[in-house]
């Protein structure tokens, strides 16, 4: 039952998320990975609190406990039967062997002296149960697992699950209890007696199985983990509410194995503090009821802090709450203030930076009071204390501070984990410092870029990233997350602040090549055509050719070794491959040209794909409808980026040698600036994108006059209809394109950020549609080319030019 309370909780806060992030219309962000943070809860000396370190978008941040209930009884069942017996077996045997096997074999094999199936022959936990040594433990085992399907209603069958018998589990605790009283061995004994009380509990009798674990469970001494399993059964059948979270409080510091389970019981109770606290008899006790409703707070306060350092100062507990409250102004204060000034923000799904909301005031507003706490806690725990205030320090840009918190802390010996977040917040400091970067301060900060980089390299190797992760799995690797973001967030805004975009640009790919996914396979697709945005979107073909030759050249410093140690072969092609689409984008086709080159040919496959198919395009294809996009097929294979520019530099030189047939090489030049818009087939020629963002945003990117407004296309279908030579019906064609151009720049004005309004949706749509009949270039068409065959092909075609002339006779 406690797995299915924490999966429905789970789903209900999974539901909720969705809904945010579908009403956001964003790309589902990583739960363990949303927001910039640099101080890691990782620093923790175990991770037996993993799942209440604070996570925004999860209810909590992992649905497994920190130790499994069946490890933990495994291993005493094979320290119990001695040596020989390993603990695997005994988890394979108890837990993990199919329903059918597990009866076959309680029903057909478990006895003393008898013959495993072939199978299991060599399993050593059974071999000692049958063995003939072990008869007691081999008659409670029996009983025990005979007695499963009485308790588990999901025994066998998860889908169909049964009600517990009362009358069956009554006649079992009354066994249960004889062969206690008969038992001599505490091990078994103990067993015994809970699983009377376990019956008691599921036949719905609290009272009568609350009596038997206080006469003959609570006073026993012993380490086993069956105590704390006795106890939560316990503390649920307390009626005394006050009492019965007390009692939680103690399964859940005692037993991590049952601590999620704990957490959401004694938080269902509701129950104030202070009533609770009358059963707590030690400082130790009172901090887990403090910390336990702190794990629950999902705001910044300093309440559980203060409350279990009154109690305990140098309770572990502290250090965990700490942690979480520094996450929490990460995640609104500082990612608000970052996405400020950052290049690019990694989390594209937050809001654009607006100003300060009530949350980051509030935020801004408790920095100060949690130092206060922090300089109280130098005194017990100067660590923890002391790297909190040098973070809080620098978030404040208060770099003396910082700094001085950090030399507080010189002369102790820290273990791995906490000197590494030492060196980080130093490199944090250390770099705020800097109000110019040139070679002599970039100097400075290589110590600790080169360890920052190993740590990357060392999760690369030791952290294995889950099967069923959809995403780079930059969560379970805080320094490789802390790299990326210290880059793009940290430092590439101030190389743009001095005007180097070059810097900038090498900065931001440092900062996307920290992905390291295990997969050789998954890294080159996350890199593929996803270098940074900022690069995709804003780059120059100057300053892309500065970028190449910063990471090509012979004589680097250190620092600028270690900005280009992870551009190898497969990235220098992708910038070579934004090279030349730069110059595509500036109708530098000879110079694209050039820059292609230096791609191999199969390397040259830059085609969007649609699931598993690649499309490929014949960008001189000219259509009169843009929808659906006509791609071609993958036999056909298409023009590559190279070929595409070769075909516009001759058609760029064709016009000047052979100006008779220029007005055809002018057409067929805008029909291949128009193929490059968004609207049409080969857009992935000069954009690494084609989403809805596109269409709707404003053209601000340098390639919109192409990709968004096609103006040139429209400039050059007017410059073929305009030279001599030609006839009606090629410039009627040429007078439709250009219609089709200016149509482009027609905005479909809406605004649902309030919410989705039907109303004002249709009536930007009745105003679109009557800007778009509006077009100068239809009555051209009907007042020069109404006897042209493409005019009855354009009346047939285009519904919009159909409403036009509609307009025009009414």
């Amino acid at each position: 039952m406690k797995k299915l309370t924490i999966f429905s909780i789970s789903l209900v806060a999974c539901f909720f998320i969705g809904i945010a992030i579908d009403l956001a219309c964003g790309p589902e962000p990583d739960p363990y990975d949303y927001y910039a943070s640099f101080f890691h809860n990782t620093i923790q000396d175990n991770q037996g609190y993993k799942p209440f370190y604070f996570n925004g978008l999860l209810y909590l941040n992992d649905d497994n406990n920190p130790a499994d209930e069946g490890d933990i009884n495994s291993k005493e069942w094979a320290l119990y039967l001695g040596k020989g017996v390993l603990t695997k077996d005994v988890r394979l045997a108890m837990y993990d062997l199919p329903h059918k096997a597990d009866s076959a074999l309680l029903l057909n094999y478990l006895k003393s002296g008898g013959r495993l199936p072939d199978s299991l022959r060599k399993n050593t936990f059974l071999r000692a149960m049958v063995s003939g040594r072990h008869n007691n433990a081999l008659q409670y085992y029996r009983f025990a697992k005979s007695s499963e399907p009485l308790v588990n209603q999901f025994y066998g069958d998860r889908w169909n699950p049964k009600q517990p018998d009362p009358g069956l589990l009554i006649d079992k605790e009354k066994q249960a209890l004889q062969k206690a009283a008969a038992e001599k061995d505490s091990f078994i004994k103990l067993r015994y007696y809970y699983q009377a009380q376990r019956f008691m509990r599921y036949a719905g009798k609290p009272a009568d199985a609350n009596a038997i674990y206080d006469k003959y469970i609570a006073n026993v001494k012993s380490k086993s983990h069956v105590m704390g399993w006795a106890l939560s059964l316990r503390a649920g059948g307390e009626k005394d509410h006050a009492k019965s979270a007390f009692l939680f409080s103690k399964v859940f510091a005692n037993y991590p194995e049952r601590r999620i389970q704990a957490f959401h019981d004694f938080n269902n109770i509701n129950e104030k503090p202070q009533n609770i606290l009358k059963y707590a008899k030690t400082g130790e006790e009172k901090a887990f009821v403090y910390a336990i409703k702190g794990f629950h707070v999902p705001r910044v306060s300093l309440s559980a802090l203060e409350n279990i350092y009154r109690c305990q100062p140098k309770s572990p507990l502290i250090k965990v709450l700490l942690v979480r409250e520094i996450n929490k102004i990460e995640e609104s204060y500082l990612s608000a203030k970052r996405n400020k000034t950052a290049v690019q923000d990694p989390y594209s799904y937050l809001q654009p930076y607006i100003g300060e909301d009530s949350t980051v005031k509030k935020q801004r507003a408790y920095i100060p009071k949690l130092k206060v706490f922090c300089r109280r806690l130098t005194t017990t725990q100067p660590v923890l204390a002391n790297l909190s205030l040098a973070y809080l320090s620098w978030i404040q840009e208060d770099n003396t501070g910082g700094f001085k918190a950090l030399a507080a802390i010189d002369s102790i010996r820290l273990g791995m984990h906490l000197d590494d977040q030492k060196q980080m917040i130093k490199l944090l400091l250390l770099s705020q410092k800097i109000t110019k970067l040139d070679t002599v301060n970039e100097q400075e900060l290589v110590p600790l870029l080169t360890w920052l980089n190993k740590k990357v390299q060392y999760e690369a190797r030791t952290i294995k990233i889950r099967d069923d992760y959809w995403w780079a799995g930059y969560g379970e690797r805080k320094y490789s997350a802390s790299c990326r973001d210290f880059y793009s967030m940290v430092l590439a805004p101030v190389y743009l602040r001095q005007k180097d975009t070059a810097m900038a640009a090498l900065v931001m790919l440092k900062s996307k090549l920290t992905i390291t996914p295990a997969d050789p396979q998954y890294r080159q697709m996350a890199l593929g055509f996803n270098l940074p945005d900022f690069l995709q979107r804003k780059m120059h073909s100057y300053v892309v050719l500065k970028l190449i030759g910063l990471s090509k050249s012979g004589s680097k410093t250190a620092y600028l070794k270690l900005l280009t140690s992870d551009i190898d072969r497969d990235v220098t092609y992708n910038l070579y491959d934004l090279l030349g689409t730069t110059y595509l984008r500036e109708h530098r086709y000879n110079a694209a040209v050039r820059a292609f080159k230096n791609i191999p040919e199969k390397k040259l496959k830059r085609v969007p794909h649609d699931w598993n198919a690649e499309m490929y395009s014949n960008p001189f294809l000219d259509r009169l409808h843009d929808y659906p996009k006509k791609y071609d097929s993958v036999a056909a294979r298409g023009y590559t980026k190279l070929q595409f520019a070769k075909r516009m530099a001759r058609l760029q030189s064709l016009i000047q040698t052979d100006p008779k047939n220029a007005a055809r090489y002018y057409y067929t030049l805008a029909t291949g600036l128009y193929s490059t818009s968004f609207y049409s087939n080969a857009w992935y020629y000069i954009s690494y994108s084609n989403s809805s963002y596109d269409r709707d945003r404003m053209p601000t990117e340098y390639y919109d006059a192409d990709f968004l407004t096609t103006n040139n296309a429209e400039k050059y279908f007017l410059k073929a209809r305009a030279l001599p030579g030609t006839n009606n019906e090629f410039k009627a064609k040429c007078t439709f394109m250009a219609a089709k151009c200016r149509q482009k720049r027609i905005s479909l004005d809406f605004d649902d950020s309030n919410g989705y309004n039907h109303a004002r949706r249709k009536l930007a749509r009745e105003k679109y549609a009557k800007e778009i009949t509006r077009n100068p270039y239809f009555t051209d068409l009907q007042k020069k080319y109404n006897g042209t065959a493409f005019y009855k092909v354009a009346v047939n075609e285009c519904s919009y030019f159909r409403d036009f002339i509609g307009g025009k006779k009414k």
